[in-house]
């Protein structure tokens, strides 16, 4: 499994680029997230976009990988992965985030049936900031593709976090559901209501 590429000026014509991202020693490359590192966090540059990605081997670990061309072409990174547990088997879709209040990356990953959030300065080094889900919504299948993102209406900001079931929907099949909430930079918090399965 690859992470495919194309461009586009008004998203409907599309023009297909060579492969970004090709499966290594680490193993295939499932899903994840890519950001504009702006402030050259990880050192790669400037303005480099920089892919998090799942490497999908003997165990599931995450790995970035770096272009310094505005995404046409990704270079791994030398020091891939640069998270690990092997003690979970369904460790993977890496969502990440700039968090401004706390002056760092955030990574929401799936752990099982569990969303676990890390924070990061660099993108290379992480460290385990918090754990949700335990006891709360469905737990049918495997929860995967995280993605937490803040949203306002009518002045007021909630954060929202998504969370795909596969499988084990609650009407069969794959599912998703969501839960609103506050996240400090550390720890999501439902609101109460959000929390009911």
């Amino acid at each position: 499994m690859h992470w495919g590429h194309a461009v586009s000026r008004d998203l409907v014509h599309w023009e297909y680029l060579p492969t970004a991202i090709s499966p290594d020693a680490l193993g295939t490359i499932f899903s994840g997230s890519a950001i504009a590192d702006k402030n050259n966090t990880a050192g790669f540059g400037r303005d480099a976009i920089i892919a998090i990605y799942t490497s999908a081997g003997k165990n599931q670990t995450q790995s970035i990988a770096y272009s310094t061309d505005n995404g046409r072409t990704f270079t791994p990174y030398a020091q891939n992965p640069v998270l690990t547990d092997p003690n979970i088997v369904d460790f993977r879709d890496p969502k990440v985030f700039w968090h401004d209040a706390t002056q760092q990356w955030i990574m929401s990953l799936a752990t099982s049936q569990t969303i676990t959030f890390y924070g990061s300065k660099n993108l290379k080094q992480w460290e385990k900031l918090s754990e949700f889900g335990e006891g709360l919504g469905a737990h049918g299948g495997v929860w995967e593709c995280p993605d937490l993102f803040p949203l306002t209406y009518d002045g007021k900001t909630k954060w929202i976090l998504f969370v795909s079931i596969n499988p084990g929907g609650p009407n069969g099949g794959s599912a998703t559901q969501y839960f609103i909430g506050d996240f400090d930079g550390k720890t999501f918090k439902p609101d109460e209501l959000s929390a009911v399965a």
